[in-house]
């Protein structure tokens, strides 16, 4: 069976959210990219920032084969695990929109 044919049968579904993060000492300077390089994520768009309380908003879109909800959990605890600065994560779950 040739690759083509099985790659086309998968269902991935793309989602996105507003998503906060509340960093640690070091703040959120720079994590765009971080955030970027986790598995999933496709775009990562600062929203606002605010270096004093040490968070930052982002509308995130991701690629699963997951639900929504289910697949955002995901990226909480790869977040979370991956960047010991990272403090808290908050998903809007009325934000998630299929795209």
């Amino acid at each position: 069976m040739k690759l083509i044919p099985l790659l086309l049968e998968l269902d991935y579904k793309t989602f996105e959210a507003m998503v906060q993060i509340q960093y640690g000492e070091d703040g959120p300077k720079g994590y765009d990219d971080a955030i970027r390089a986790l598995p999933g994520v496709t775009t990562v768009t600062l929203a606002s920032e605010d270096s004093e309380l040490k968070v930052a908003r982002y509308k995130i879109k991701i690629i699963t084969q997951k639900e929504a909800i289910e697949a955002f959990k995901a990226f909480k605890l790869n977040i979370k695990e991956k960047y010991s600065d990272i403090v808290s994560v908050k998903v809007g779950e009325e934000t998630i929109e299929e795209k």
